[in-house]
């Protein structure tokens, strides 16, 4: 059944300032550039204004509102952005208030909660299953309690946590089971990205992904090649942003080698780029790899998979 939303909700939506959602869910992407300006870490032409404009120069786009940018900028369907943003607890928009009486307020940052879990995680396996990943690989990750069930608004979810250098979890992604839809926990420090270390505290290589399934996907295909999974560390960007890999190489000084498996797009290999740059005038070794065939690196696994199943056939 194709899903649906109501007007209403539809009319919550449209109420949601940008600036707003941008300051509880994506603190870390506002950058002041001005009294009444800012531009996003992770686009350098991407402008929003207190009035809850927004431009994107580089792609000619812009918009007003927190639904217009997630799905103009996001990628998000129209109905998953709604969704989205009828479930986050948000003001409406208000009105232009140029002067704050505390600046500070503004980052104030709500506290970080973890969706309450289900009792089991049937449906997150058999969804990550049906993309491919490796049931051994899903396993360790449920028994470390970084990947876990969770149901919201009669919908079940995968949520996908990042810890701490001590295990604590510090944010939280929600990827639905059904349809597109994705989210970040209220609360969430993007700098502690979904991760899994190296079971080596020797290895000094780290395989960078945009998203946790990008991830879980390259770790697949090591095991179908019959290597170790466990060998290299994963982490994942949880998007076009650094901060995470920043983190992670602060916490692991061993490491001195990067791949960069991003996406196989113009976005994707842009910011590949920009990494190597970054990370070479830090002294690392950096070598960007994206998928040889699909968008990303969960197509290349299916389609692995797929071509792996047609010898099969043919025998």
């Amino acid at each position: 059944m194709r899903e649906r939303v109501t007007t209403d909700q539809i009319k919550l939506a449209r109420t949601v300032d940008l600036i707003s959602y941008m300051q509880q869910y994506e603190p870390e992407e506002l950058i002041r550039t001005g009294p009444h300006d800012y531009k996003t870490a992770t686009h350098s032409s991407l402008c929003i204004s207190d009035n809850g404009l927004w431009h994107w120069y580089s792609r000619g786009i812009g918009g007003r509102g927190a639904l217009n940018y997630l799905i103009q900028v996001k990628g998000m369907d129209f109905v998953s952005a709604v969704r989205h943003l009828c479930e986050l607890e948000l003001p409406a928009h208000a009105p232009f208030q140029p002067v704050k009486k505390n600046p500070q307020h503004e980052y104030e940052r709500k506290p970080f909660v973890q969706p309450l879990p289900d009792s089991n995680a049937e449906t997150v396996v058999q969804y990550l299953k049906r993309r491919g990943i490796d049931g051994k690989i899903l396993k360790y990750c449920i028994n470390q309690g970084i990947i876990y069930q969770t149901t919201r608004s009669g919908y079940k979810n995968c949520v996908f946590v990042g810890m701490d250098s001590e295990g604590k979890p510090r944010s939280a992604s929600v990827r639905g089971c059904q349809g597109i839809f994705r989210g970040e926990c209220a609360g969430s420090e993007k700098q502690f990205g979904f991760c899994i270390p190296s079971t080596n505290t020797e290895i000094d290589l780290a395989e960078v992904y945009e998203a946790p399934i990008d991830l879980l996907s390259g770790a697949t295909l090591h095991l179908m090649k019959g290597h170790d999974w466990r060998r290299n560390h994963y982490v994942s960007l949880g998007g076009l942003n650094y901060v995470a890999l920043d983190n992670y190489l602060e916490n692991h000084p061993e490491i001195h080698k990067l791949l960069l498996r991003l996406d196989n797009d113009e976005p994707g290999l842009q910011f590949a780029m920009k990494l190597q740059e970054r990370y070479q005038a830090r002294g690392y070794t950096v070598k960007s790899a994206p998928p040889r065939r699909g968008k990303d690196y969960n197509d290349y696994l299916m389609l692995q998979i797929a071509h792996l199943k047609s010898i099969g056939r043919s025998r």
